[in-house]
């Protein structure tokens, strides 16, 4: 009976010593977070000296989302890139799609003649073809009139799940222009000009096909085809999906949209800065949880150091679009409590509706470190959704700082 009484003494202790540390963790956070009034993105943010300052020597500008169907972090990403781009120079956006299917979309913006919801119809992921996505792409057309080319921004795509695009404009390229060898080269291009067409091919095969590929690639390289670099891009793609086809690894495919994001600076010249959106998934400093496979985010970091920002996001409850496993088709599911003993259970005790908070300025404030540097679950939902889907790491080794999101709506799909 004594020992019960002890027990149940030490766990009120406890418990009592955990809630005051949580009341001062939401203290500090009140007291030093950037409060994002709202989310639309028709309202733009002012110019901030504190944001100024932590984004001042940054060129890679990596936002995440804790889910792929949540319009609060769509407008609150679309808020922010508006932001950079006005107040830090950033030309570039990266989105995670595929190269060849973002063309048109850069066309567009640049001036031709379209229909945008058609070629967000034809990105390739359904996550993407939503109002919210659409709003940006329109800015950045509206944004991008009066300008000159070198102050235009870029839109790219910089996934390597398909290249069905990429293998039909090199076919219709090698169609009509006079190249050796072009019947070998078409012949294992059209095994790629439809989507998911390569399954069925072994190893030995396709790793014939990647020898084949980069010869190509060197071939167009000494062209003097016009758009020369563009199907050079093209090309690239293709061995990318092929390397991953060979050794289908969370892992190649990071390293590889990692490696895209390398050729646009290049491309773009020292002083160019690029904006991705991706899922929190790949931007993260770190690796990838379910898989422990590198992150895109893991090599930037390392190549570029403080130049690349790992901005997460989170969010206590809320709707959002996800891949119903169950039922085969998008739904919209709902999460109506914080999930308990999580960061997001923490933060939704803060004052404000959504806020950012910078990693890096809130390092000296101990009890906000320690937070930062302790392990904490919190949501990680992709494309489909599994409750079970709770990340366990410290979020400053995964981040450089946290958008979070009280209460969320679903994004407004386009297409069911």
């Amino acid at each position: 009976m004594k020992k019960n009484i002890v027990t149940l003494i030490l766990i009120i202790f406890c418990n009592s010593c955990l809630f005051s540390q949580n009341n001062a963790v939401v203290k500090a956070i009140n007291e030093n977070a950037f409060q994002l009034n709202d989310s639309d993105p028709n309202i733009d943010i002012d110019k901030d000296a504190k944001l100024d300052s932590i984004f001042n020597k940054v060129r890679i500008f990596g936002f995440g989302e804790a889910t792929h169907g949540t319009k609060e972090f769509f407008n609150l990403k679309f808020k922010f890139f508006k932001y950079l781009v006005k107040n830090q120079g950033v030309r570039n956006f990266a989105i995670e799609a595929s190269y060849a299917n973002c063309i048109a979309i850069n066309n567009y913006i640049k001036g031709q003649k379209n229909d945008p919801k058609e070629l967000l119809k034809n990105i390739g992921f359904w996550i993407w073809n939503t109002q919210e996505v659409l709003e940006l792409i329109e800015w950045m057309k509206k944004f991008n009139f009066d300008k000159i080319q070198s102050n235009q921004i870029n839109f790219y795509g910089i996934d390597i799940m398909d290249c069905s695009n990429s293998a039909k404009i090199i076919s219709e390229h090698l169609t009509e222009n006079l190249y050796e060898n072009k019947t070998q080269y078409l012949d294992i291009l059209s095994f790629y000009t439809i989507k998911n067409n390569t399954k069925y091919l072994n190893k030995n095969i396709l790793k014939n096909h990647l020898i084949v590929m980069n010869e190509l690639k060197e071939i167009l390289k000494s062209s003097e085809a016009k758009n020369k670099e563009l199907y050079i891009s093209l090309q690239n793609s293709i061995i990318q999906f092929i390397n991953l086809c060979i050794d289908y690894r969370q892992e190649i495919r990071d390293k590889e949209m990692s490696e895209n994001i390398n050729q646009i600076l290049h491309f773009n010249g020292n002083e160019s800065k690029i904006f991705i959106w991706a899922h929190n998934f790949h931007i993260k400093k770190n690796n990838i949880t379910y898989t422990n496979d590198f992150a895109m985010g893991h090599f930037l970091k390392e190549k570029y150091g403080n130049e690349y920002y790992s901005l997460g996001f989170d969010f206590a409850t809320g709707a959002f679009n996800a891949y119903s496993i169950k039922n085969k088709k998008i739904e919209i599911f709902s999460i109506t409590e914080p999930m308990t003993k999580t960061s997001s259970k923490l933060f939704n005790e803060s004052s404000f509706d959504s806020f950012f908070l910078d990693f890096y300025s809130i390092s000296k404030i101990d009890i906000l470190n320690n937070y930062i540097t302790s392990k904490v679950n919190y949501r990680g939902i992709g494309s489909t959704y599994n409750p079970k889907m709770v990340e366990n790491e410290k979020l400053k080794d995964a981040y450089d700082g946290i958008i979070f999101v009280k209460q969320t709506q679903a994004s407004t799909l386009l297409l069911r």
